[in-house]
């Protein structure tokens, strides 16, 4: 009887153990079987909007990609991918502004200081032409991405950035996309989605 007693409790425990890793889908699982776009969008909120990115992204805590503190940013552990937004007021717009060539609006400011700053960040790099945001956003913006590897020598990934800056009242939104640049083909679009889903 001892022994029936001990064979079910072994049973019962490889039963536990092994079940849920037989069930558990990574992050590019997921990915793949959604035809390589992110998915589950939900909505969350930054400082006065509302977007969608996957569920796929949880709290990060990492703020060395981001200019200030209050910023929201976000993490897909299993694709090393990192979202951000941070918002800019019309004052601090202004004092960017004194930076750049008097044609310069307060969108384009932001805009280009937090560029500038990236490259600062970056050992090497390549930016791309920056270019208004398509009209489906439904707000004013440019958009912008840079390729490059980190200053650190622990830092020598290939990433790209892609940025954007969102005009929303008189607010300036910042929004980044940030994972190695061999996956970021495919996840252009899904930056894209996220810009669209933009609300007030």
């Amino acid at each position: 009887m001892k022994i029936l007693n001990f064979l079910s409790l072994i049973s019962c425990c490889i039963l536990l153990t092994a079940c849920p890793g037989a069930n558990y889908e990574d992050a590019s699982d997921k990915l793949f079987k959604n035809n390589m776009d992110l998915p589950d969008p939900e909505k969350r909120y930054h400082d006065g909007i509302k977007f969608k990115i996957s569920s796929l992204f949880e709290d990060s805590y990492n703020s060395d990609f981001v200019l200030k503190d209050n910023a929201t940013t976000k993490v897909i552990y299993d694709l090393e991918l990192n979202f951000s937004v941070e918002s800019f007021t019309k004052i601090e717009a202004e004092a960017y502004k004194f930076n750049f060539s008097e044609g310069t609006d307060l969108l384009n400011a932001v805009h280009d200081n937090y560029i500038y700053a990236r490259q600062r960040s970056l050992d090497s790099y390549f930016t791309s032409v920056k270019k208004p945001v398509n009209k489906m956003v439904g707000f004013k913006g440019v958009c912008q991405s840079i390729q490059g590897t980190g200053i650190e020598e622990y830092d020598n990934q290939d990433l790209l950035y892609l940025t954007a800056t969102i005009e929303v009242g008189e607010k300036f939104y910042v929004f980044q996309l940030i994972g190695k640049t061999k996956n970021m083909g495919y996840l252009k679009d899904d930056f894209e989605d996220i810009l669209n889903s933009i609300e007030k």
